[in-house]
């Protein structure tokens, strides 16, 4: 990728003499303004119309968002929708693939059992429920009807498949793969390795493509101003990233604190906080009540718990489960109950440099991984058995 030079921006230099259209995706890593501007123009332009055009002209690329979290709803996917208004606003032309249901704790998996069913909507007829009032089998010919996929049986892997080689292949090559944000942190081992989120980043990966995994770090709902805040700080993380990638990284892992002045915090390359599991089994057996279960109990608050529930619910408490109720059926039944409370206190204990402290301290996290899982030195050739 090249860098418009700023000098040539604020006229201090002559510019190179080609028009602005004709500076390819090759060239600056993503799709061509839609307005061309001469040479002359950049030249001669007052100084607001060259810091909108610094901003389009640097990096503008052609950006595939998946996410975990389903459909924009102002309780369980609150983030996506400001932060793709973000990201066109900070001259990308953006994809949308997304599960038309809540996929997280996923993963990397995909659902190969059930076929894919690919539905346009258009973004503003999202309703705050996650559901919506118009859609498409086939994109028409408005522009903005093209943008947003929904993929029922979706997962955000399946959906960064589908983004990336079947669904918006008339749009241009797709330059960056971004899955999020989710709605709570992914910080420490535990998290990214069952994380929807980071599945979606994962799987551009192994397709050769990059991938970044963003993650707004709570599930309290947030003032409109804070998230698009923190919004405007992950394009600008997301721009500098692409433009300084390291060739060594295949993904990165953002996790950003939700606060008023997080756009004026630090921002911190990171590594993974290890952890494991402490506290037993993650289901709890439940006891039938009325053709019904309820979880067992949990210590802790959920809003801590990232992308993970310390107990599975339908809102009630309750759900019904098949074999309750039938008197010759002696089923044992389980429910997600995810002891927390230790966890919590090992991730605000968590050590200078780790993504989980640098979250919860009020920095932004960034985080490079490799999309492998890393050999360990020193265990190779013939592995001889006891006898």
């Amino acid at each position: 990728m090249t860098h418009i030079d700023i000098e040539v921006l604020l006229g201090t230099q002559h510019p190179d003499p080609r028009s602005a259209k004709q500076l390819h995706r090759s060239q600056i890593g993503g799709s061509p303004p839609k307005d061309a501007v001469s040479a002359n123009w950049i030249k001669d332009a007052a100084p607001q119309d060259l810091s909108a055009l610094k901003v389009l002209l640097a990096i503008s690329m052609h950006i595939l968002v998946v996410n975990d979290d389903g459909p924009p709803s102002r309780r369980l996917s609150p983030y996506i929708r400001p932060f793709v208004d973000a990201l066109q606003a900070a001259g990308h032309q953006v994809s949308v693939a997304i599960p038309a249901r809540s996929r997280s704790w996923i993963g990397k998996a995909h659902i190969i059992e059930a076929a894919l069913e690919a539905t346009y909507v258009p973004p503003d007829a999202f309703r705050e429920d996650g559901t919506w009032d118009e859609a498409y089998e086939t994109p028409d010919e408005n522009e903005s009807n093209r943008e947003w996929v929904v993929i029922t049986n979706g997962t955000p892997a399946s959906c960064t498949q589908l983004g990336l080689f079947n669904l918006f292949a008339d749009r241009g090559p797709i330059d960056l793969v971004i899955s999020g944000p989710n709605h709570g942190r992914n910080a420490s081992t535990i998290y990214n390795l069952s994380s929807g989120t980071v599945g979606g980043a994962l799987e551009a990966a192994i397709c050769g493509k990059r991938g970044i995994a963003i993650s707004f770090g709570s599930k309290d709902e947030q003032p409109i101003e804070v998230i698009r805040a923190a919004a405007r700080l992950a394009v600008r993380v997301v721009n500098h990233l692409y433009q300084n990638w390291d060739e060594r990284v295949e993904l990165y892992n953002l996790n950003l604190p939700m606060r008023a002045d997080v756009e004026t915090r630090p921002v911190r390359y990171t590594r993974t906080l290890p952890y494991y599991w402490s506290k037993g089994c993650l289901y709890a057996e439940v006891t039938q009540a009325n053709g019904h279960f309820t979880p067992g109990l949990t210590n802790g608050n959920s809003n801590h718990s990232d992308e993970m529930p310390e107990k599975l619910s339908n809102g009630s408490g309750t759900k019904a489960v098949n074999g309750f109720g039938s008197s010759h059926l002696k089923k044992r039944n389980f429910a997600w109950s995810a002891e927390l409370s230790e966890m919590k206190k090992a991730l605000q204990a968590s050590e200078e440099g780790t993504d989980a402290h640098t979250v919860l301290n009020g920095s932004t996290s960034v985080t490079p991984l490799t999309a492998n899982f890393s050999h360990v030195s020193g265990l190779d050739g013939p592995l001889e058995l006891d006898d």
